[in-house]
């Protein structure tokens, strides 16, 4: 079983996030390579679950419209905190439209 490590240095904290990289469902094991924890800018990074496809085009969905928003903004980053609500508003909007 293959594990997943990323590590942020904050000049005062450091963050590590870990997770496996196995697609599995049931009994099948679909992938042992997924990437499950995005990186979002240069300090903050996202870990994610969920179906194979939803999960890599709603991370790819939130960094590309970060990354949007900083070359908007003339280089402006978001907060973790502002990144967060960023997130958190399209998956509410992404439940309440339904598919």
């Amino acid at each position: 079983q293959t594990t997943q490590t990323t590590q942020t240095t904050h000049p005062h904290t450091t963050v590590i996030l870990a997770s496996d990289q196995t697609n599995a469902r049931s009994i099948l094991t679909y992938q042992t390579n997924l990437d499950k924890i995005t990186e979002l800018s240069s300090h903050s990074a996202m870990g994610i679950s969920g179906p194979n496809a939803d999960l890599v085009n709603f991370s790819e969905y939130i960094s590309k419209n970060l990354a949007l928003y900083e070359l908007s903004n003339d280089g402006l980053k978001l907060s973790p905190h502002a990144q967060a609500n960023f997130c958190r508003g399209e998956l509410a909007t992404a439940l309440r439209k339904g598919p």
